[in-house]
């Protein structure tokens, strides 16, 4: 697809990494799959990838994390 941002780039196959907070926790997931273009570097994740993070953030904070970094998909 045609990048959004710069108008110029397209977007290639991927990985980012992503750092969520709430309430004062900080959850870093890495290698997180999405489209990232090839002119800017603007990075663009699928809605099923985002719910899938946001619900393991959740999971992970009410285990009581304050800080967690690790892979996407590698939830213990």
């Amino acid at each position: 697809m045609k990048c959004m941002i710069c108008k110029h780039g397209e977007t290639i196959n991927g990985t980012t990494t992503i750092t969520l907070e709430k309430n004062g926790a900080t959850i870093v997931f890495q290698k997180v799959p999405a489209l990232v273009c090839d002119n800017c570097g603007e990075k663009y994740v699928d809605g099923k990838i985002t719910t899938t993070l946001l619900e393991d953030a959740n999971a992970i904070i009410a285990r009581g994390a304050k800080v967690d970094i690790r892979e996407f998909g590698l939830v213990a």
